[in-house]
């Protein structure tokens, strides 16, 4: 098993057999507003104004909740620890078909902050990622 803590909204992504799976929710107004109106659709996600505004970070206050997971693991699977320099900058798809078939780990995270600055850069780009060897 992984055990994943979470605050704010950097992300932890899983790949594996082709496909991405975000093991994270954002702590974000835009993400309770999502789950408050379900059927919100893509152009008023991206019209939303207030997308980056956190509701939880470490330092904001004395204490602070942290979201505990566990994922079962499977051998080959590649976890990506991000900011939102990256998640903001390329879609999922993308981010999977990279990480799935770059050469190396490190090329994966090259390629991935290059993507991320190519789409605009708006912010900046933190990328770890982690492969199960075994399970």
């Amino acid at each position: 098993k992984i055990y994943v803590g979470h605050v704010g909204d950097s992300r932890v992504y899983r790949v594996r057999e082709g496909g991405i799976a975000q093991l994270t929710r954002d702590h974000s107004l835009l993400e309770d507003y999502k789950e408050a109106k379900p059927d919100m659709t893509e152009e008023e996600e991206r019209n939303f104004p207030h997308k980056n505004v956190i509701t939880r970070a470490l330092g904001m206050r004395e204490t602070v909740q942290v979201d505990i997971r566990s994922h079962h693991i499977k051998s080959g699977d590649v976890y990506i620890l991000c900011s939102d320099g990256l998640s903001g900058m390329v879609v999922d798809p993308q981010i999977c078909q990279i990480a799935a078939n770059a050469k190396s780990l490190e090329r994966a995270v090259a390629e991935l902050v290059d993507a991320a600055n190519r789409n605009g850069g708006t912010d900046n780009v933190t990328t770890l990622l982690l492969q199960c060897l075994a399970a």
